[in-house]
């Protein structure tokens, strides 16, 4: 298991304890910061100028709410902080803990140093991590005041982190589960240790937290986008952005090159709000589905407000053809909202207009919740997916620390035939002519996605498979936490058993193509194994690439793309450099 289900903490403040949540009190705090506070001010805000310009009631809910639960009897409660944090939580010392001289240790051979407090029964409190951004959260231990009894915790805060036993290879971190515990003292071996994820740290950040987009929203549509949330052969799915003061939106559309009347498709709008963006805090992101389309038809479409009179310009697409015609799909890795991918879409769509649909193995930016990180992904983009669809996956930077997803979820229209166990949109598949594409997420519960993963092979009768996933199952690097044996044990024997033909993957920031791989050993042929790909899309190092039995070629250095042609029962597969440089070439025949 890589990580648990987590619920969307940014969202957490519709509840009848909505006041009191750590949440709901930040943004009380900011809000009235900013009106009070000049930029150059909050911009040189230290712990201790918030704490002296919070309230007593605010000061109380960040050292008490950020985390609680009830214990039956009474315990000592550990408090594991990562040493290298600057500024000790105002709360330890105020709340009575005492630093106890235990040091933990991890396998990165970072320090925690032990705080404690005793406890009677019932109810345990805990404060936030800091006004800093420091990433490395701190972490919980509870064990009895009597030896050899076992408290009960119950009535968690956040109920969704698990509980397991504290010793030598317990996760830190849920978000990041091969990072492990390396030593424990013997005083807490066998205490419960209450997970977490590292990006709890980020609910009180307000230290340079604040910042501006070089990209404001105004009432003209922009970051026009389009994607598929149903059948690419009837349907498209088209997003953009507006400023708040647009309170309408609507799609106009009709075949390219006709004189007939236009199609209107109304759109809907989610208020998008990012409360440490200065000068562009809250937007309205449209969305209108089309349907009804004729296949294999290319469409000419504008959108914006009639209410306001403001339009983009002209765009097209063109729906997926009805018949298996050959087609011509890119794949990139990492992007990271960098302006070298904006250049390396640029020169791929001119040199390739024939790309039926552009795919992204996940860290599309580099941290998922900085709305002003979007704003540069499709500024950068948007001459581009405004014509043709972009299909992406999850990364770990997409879903931040483990704090959830949901900007890349109200950004893009994609389809909700995932697997149940996981919110709507996260994983998902589609057809496009003779391929199936399955886009899994490898920030959630592994096993959540393995028996949906098989009901798309087993199901599926196309002549091509496809896997786009962020966490790659091979790679050439070696370092501890890149090897993803449990993606390969779920996984691997259904890409085997169905015959996925190719895997793609990002993360490592360097490019490698595998011979063909069958039951976690190399064989002869593209017919009886699976080619697994890691790519990125932004210039890179080499990396530490040692030469392995399964890597047919491997490099580092500069931003690639990747071409798939598919023409009947042949597959051409090219990796190129934004300037068109031919790196790597395999065709497979079936």
């Amino acid at each position: 298991m890589r990580i648990a289900q987590i619920a969307l903490l940014f969202l957490i403040c519709a509840t009848a304890r909505a006041q009191e949540s750590t949440q709901a009190t930040m943004d009380a705090i900011v809000a009235r910061f900013t009106a009070e506070m000049d930029p150059a001010a909050m911009d040189a805000l230290d712990s201790d100028a918030i704490l002296s310009r919070i309230t007593p009631e605010e000061r109380a809910v960040l050292a008490t709410k950020h985390s609680y639960f009830d214990v039956d009897i009474p315990v000592v409660v550990s408090v594991l902080r990562d040493a290298q944090q600057s500024v000790v939580p105002f709360w330890l010392t105020e709340r009575g803990f005492e630093k106890s001289g235990l040091v933990v240790t991890n396998m990165l051979d970072w320090n925690y140093e032990v705080w404690q407090k005793s406890f009677p029964a019932g109810r345990v409190e805990l404060g936030i991590n800091g006004f800093d951004q420091h990433r490395a959260h701190y972490l919980v231990g509870v064990g009895p005041q009597e030896a050899g009894a076992k408290p009960v915790i119950s009535n968690r805060y956040p109920a969704q982190h698990a509980m397991v036993t504290l010793e030598p290879g317990a996760p830190c971190y849920w978000d990041w589960s091969d990072l492990v515990l390396k030593e424990v003292p013997e005083a807490l071996l066998g205490h419960t240790f209450l997970t977490t994820v590292r990006g709890r740290s980020r609910e009180a950040h307000i230290i340079q937290a604040f910042r501006e987009t070089p990209f404001p929203s105004s009432g003209k549509p922009d970051q026009i986008m389009l994607t598929w949330s149903g059948d690419p052969k009837t349907t498209q799915a088209i997003q953009w952005r507006t400023g708040t003061a647009i309170e309408d939106g609507v799609v106009r559309y009709r075949k390219a090159g006709s004189k007939g009347d236009f199609v209107e498709a109304a759109a809907r709008s989610f208020v998008f709000e990012d409360r440490l963006l200065r000068n562009d805090t809250r937007i309205h992101r449209w969305t209108a589905d089309l349907n009804g389309l004729e296949a294999a038809t290319e469409y000419e479409y504008y959108v914006g407000s009639p209410a306001a009179n403001l339009w983009s310009g002209y765009n097209r697409f063109k729906t997926a053809p009805a018949k298996k015609e050959p087609f011509t799909w890119v794949y990139f890795g990492d992007t990271h909202k960098a302006p070298e991918w904006g250049n390396t879409i640029t020169q791929a769509f001119a040199r390739h207009p024939e790309t039926a649909f552009y795919t992204i193995g996940g860290d599309l930016v580099s941290t998922g919740l900085y709305r002003d990180h979007w704003d540069h992904l499709f500024a950068y983009s948007e001459h581009v997916v405004s014509q043709r669809p972009l299909m992406p996956s999850i990364g770990n930077h997409d879903d931040q620390d483990g704090l959830g997803c949901w900007m890349y979820l109200e950004n893009f229209a994609l389809p909700e035939n995932g697997p149940d166990k996981l919110e709507k949109e996260r994983a998902y598949s589609f057809e496009y002519g003779n391929a199936l594409f399955v886009i899994l997420d490898v920030t959630q519960v592994i096993e959540d996605q393995t028996a949906w993963l098989e009901q798309q092979l087993v199901g599926s009768s196309a002549t091509w498979k496809f896997a786009i996933f962020h966490f790659p199952p091979y790679c050439m690097e070696t370092d501890f936490d890149l090897d993803y044996a449990d993606i390969r044990a779920a996984w691997g024997p259904l890409f085997d058993k169905y015959h996925m033909d190719m895997v793609f993957s990002g993360h490592v920031h360097s490019y490698m193509r595998s011979k063909p791989i069958r039951n976690q050993q190399v064989v002869d042929s593209p017919k009886e194994g699976t080619i697994y790909v890691v790519s990125i899309a932004i210039p890179n190092g080499p990396g530490k690439l040692p030469a392995k039995d399964f890597g047919a070629i491997w490099f580092g250095g500069p931003p690639l793309y990747q071409t798939i042609h598919i023409d009947g029962n042949r597959l051409e597969y090219t990796a190129r450099e934004a300037d068109g440089r031919v790196r790597d070439e395999l065709a497979i025949e079936k």
